[in-house]
């Protein structure tokens, strides 16, 4: 199952904190930038550090799973496009 998170940060952390084997998939919103989305591990520290804040209020929204390949599939059918894996926790 994956789940959007979109101007929802409790929901967003709660879910990171509880799914530390999952995935994050990071998106513009304007759906712009090449690279994205780019898949994090929940556990990436860029995903959820206090220092950073506006995860899913500011320019980009979330959409999580524990599954990688349900998280492919969303992408591409949603947004058309392929997850980037991210260089450093994937």
């Amino acid at each position: 199952m994956v789940e959007l998170f979109d101007n929802d940060e409790t929901r967003y952390l709660k879910w990171v904190q509880a799914n530390p084997h999952g995935f994050v998939a990071n998106v513009d919103r304007a759906v712009r930038m090449p690279k994205y989305p780019m898949v994090h591990a929940a556990t990436h520290g860029s995903m959820s550090s206090a220092k950073i804040g506006n995860f899913t209020t500011g320019d980009y929204i979330k959409f999580c799973s524990t599954d990688l390949a349900a998280l492919e599939q969303y992408s591409q059918t949603k947004l058309d496009r392929s997850l980037t894996r991210c260089s450093i926790c994937m």
